[in-house]
C-alpha cells in the first residue's frame, strides 16, 4: 500500500471533516483524484487505506482520531478529528489571540493559520465569522521572536543577556539599560503582557528576583550557564504590580458586596468575607498581601468603594499618597 495515498487521505479527513462532518467513501475517492491525479486507483483501495488509518489510530499512532459509521442508504462516512481540541477549544484560543492589543493583523493572522491543521475548513470558517479582532494598540513585531528566546534560555540552562527599553516622547523604544548573565525563572502573562521572571546577579543576594517586561527587551542573546540552583519555592510576582515586593502584610479590607468578584479574583477563593457590621451592602475580609509599589495605585483605583481598614502603617502609606495627590490638584 502507498504511503503517500494514505498521508493525502488523512490529509483529506483532517481538512474537510471534523466531530460532526463526515465523508462518504464516494466522497474521499474523488476528492483524492481531484487533489491528487497521480493517485490511480478504485475506491475499494481507498477503502482498505481508511482501514489502515482506522487501525493506527485505535492503536494511538496517530495524533487525530479516525472513526467510521453508518450513514443514509447503509454508506459507510469517515470523519477525522482531534478529540481533545474541538470548535469551543479553539474558539478560545482564536479569542486570546484576536483580542490582543500589542500583535499586529499580521501576526494574529499567521498565528491562527498556523492552528487551522487541527480544525477542518468549515470550522476555520466559522471562527472566522465569529471571532472580532481588537484594534491593535501597538504593534510589536518581534515579540514571537523574543519568547522563543527565552524559552530556549529556559530549555538549555542558559543565562541572557539583553537591552531593555523605554518609550521616548515620541512613541519609539530606547534603549534604557543593558543586562548581563540574567537567570530566567519563568514567563508570565499578566494584565496584557508578558513579563520575564528572573534573578539579577547586580543585586543582593535574598533580593535578586526580577521582573521585566518581555515586549521591552531588545537584542536577547544567550550568556553563561545558569549560576545556581533554581529557588525550589513557589515563585512570587506581586498581586498587584509586576514589581517584587519586599514587604507583605496581613490587610483588611472592606468593600462593597458588587466588588465581591474582584475581590476573590484578585486574592483568591480561600478569603472569608462577612458582613460588614458598620455599613450595609459591604463586606470585609482579611489577605495577605504583597505590598508593592502597584498596591496603593490598586486600592485608590477602586475609588469609593474600597477601604483598608488596617494595619495602621498600611492606612498611614495610603494616607501619605492622597495627601500628595492632593496637593497636585489644589488651586
Amino acid at each position: 500500500m502507498s504511503a503517500a495515498r494514505l498521508i493525502h487521505i488523512l490529509g483529506i479527513l483532517q481538512q474537510e471533516t471534523n466531530a460532526h462532518k463526515a465523508l462518504t467513501l464516494h466522497q474521499i475517492h474523488d476528492k483524492l483524484l481531484l487533489l491528487h491525479p497521480e493517485e490511480r486507483c478504485s475506491e475499494q483501495r481507498v477503502r482498505e487505506a481508511l482501514s489502515v488509518l482506522q487501525v493506527l489510530s485505535e492503536e494511538g499512532a496517530l495524533a487525530v482520531r479516525v472513526e467510521s459509521s453508518a450513514g443514509a442508504h447503509n454508506q459507510r462516512r469517515y470523519k477525522a478529528y482531534h478529540p481533545n481540541f474541538g470548535l469551543n477549544e479553539a474558539r478560545m484560543v482564536f479569542d486570546s489571540i484576536s483580542i490582543s492589543r500589542f500583535l499586529s493583523p499580521r501576526q494574529k493572522s499567521v498565528l491562527i493559520s498556523q492552528l487551522e491543521g487541527y480544525l477542518s475548513d468549515q470550522e476555520v470558517r466559522q471562527l472566522q465569522q465569529r471571532v472580532q479582532t481588537r484594534i491593535c494598540l501597538m504593534q510589536n513585531e518581534k515579540l514571537p521572536q523574543t519568547l522563543q528566546v527565552l524559552y530556549q534560555a529556559l530549555d538549555s540552562h542558559r543565562c541572557l543577556d539583553f537591552t531593555y527599553c523605554r518609550f521616548d516622547l515620541d512613541g519609539r523604544q530606547k534603549p534604557l539599560k543593558q543586562y548581563h548573565k540574567i537567570l530566567p525563572l519563568k514567563v508570565v502573562w499578566e494584565k496584557e503582557h508578558y513579563y520575564l521572571i528572573a534573578l539579577n546577579p547586580a543585586h543582593p543576594e535574598g533580593q535578586q528576583q526580577r521582573n521585566y517586561r518581555v515586549d521591552r527587551m531588545e537584542n536577547l542573546s544567550l550568556s553563561v550557564p545558569f549560576w545556581c540552583k533554581i529557588p525550589a519555592v513557589p515563585l512570587h510576582y506581586g498581586q498587584f504590580d509586576m514589581f517584587p515586593a519586599q514587604e507583605k502584610a496581613r490587610v483588611t479590607f472592606r468593600l462593597q458586596r458588587e466588588l465581591l468578584d474582584f475581590a476573590f479574583e484578585t486574592f483568591g477563593t480561600d478569603i472569608r468575607p462577612v458582613a460588614d457590621e458598620e455599613k450595609g451592602g459591604w463586606v470585609r475580609f482579611t489577605a495577605e498581601a504583597e505590598l508593592s509599589v502597584g498596591f496603593a495605585r490598586w486600592v485608590l483605583g477602586q475609588a469609593e468603594k474600597i477601604e483598608v481598614l488596617g494595619p495602621p502603617a498600611v492606612r498611614a502609606r495610603l494616607r501619605q499618597l492622597i495627601d500628595t495627590i492632593y496637593t497636585y490638584y489644589r488651586d
